[in-house]
């Protein structure tokens, strides 16, 4: 379903161009060239996941400093948080993070968190990245004060696909797999990671790692 609709709209667009009913002109072929990425995303999401279902997803695994992977990101998403006049706060304690993982994968889970957190902090709120050692673990919180998920949302948050609230629908950017990937990325890496509503308001998502000795 969710690859059947954009391919049925594309190749409706594509047959009106044909028939002459569109003029093949710049603009329509910005736009097909987007959908095409746009499908091409959610076909290499959902490869991904298949290859983490199938346990067959090849991790290029070193030691990694977490927190200079999670100040990076911090940087990366100032601009953004500039221009919608989000507070970004990094509360990361003074101590060393080392976790084994694949740079580029705990990268993608930090960023889905991320963009989501931006996505739907409204603006002049606030975004908190907290990251601490909990029981030999490295805990990596990411709050934001945008609205609270419903109980039925929360019950299947990470569920591919699923849009329960009409906040969180494709008008919102993504292919609804991003949380869905986060989760399954985390599990490779053997932590986990979790979703809540937090009692004074906002939204929580906990990422936890297994941490390594430093040397």
């Amino acid at each position: 379903h969710e690859l059947r609709n954009p391919l049925a709209v594309q190749r409706a667009q594509l047959e009106a161009i044909q028939e002459g009913v569109y003029p093949l002109d710049q603009d329509k072929v910005d736009r097909l060239y987007i959908q095409n990425q746009s499908l091409s995303h959610l076909v290499e999401d959902l490869r991904l996941l298949a290859l983490a279902d199938a346990g067959e997803l090849a991790l290029n695994q070193t030691r990694i400093d977490l927190e200079q992977l999670c100040l990076d990101i911090i940087r990366n998403f100032e601009p953004q948080t500039v221009q919608k006049d989000i507070r970004l706060i990094a509360d990361l304690e003074a101590d060393v993070f080392h976790v084994l993982g694949d740079k580029e994968r705990l990268k993608q889970i930090v960023n889905n968190l991320m963009q989501n957190a931006m996505r739907y902090t409204q603006e002049g709120g606030r975004i908190k990245v907290t990251l601490r050692k909990i029981d030999g673990n490295v805990s990596l919180e990411i709050f934001n004060t945008g609205p609270q998920m419903s109980e039925e949302t929360l019950a299947h948050l990470f569920e591919r696909f699923y849009r329960g609230d009409r906040g969180r629908d494709r008008a919102g950017g993504g292919t609804g797999l991003g949380l869905s990937i986060a989760r399954k990325l985390a599990e490779a890496h053997q932590g986990s990671l979790t979703g809540a509503n937090e009692p004074s308001g906002g939204v929580l998502f906990t990422l936890t790692l297994p941490l390594i000795e430093s040397k």
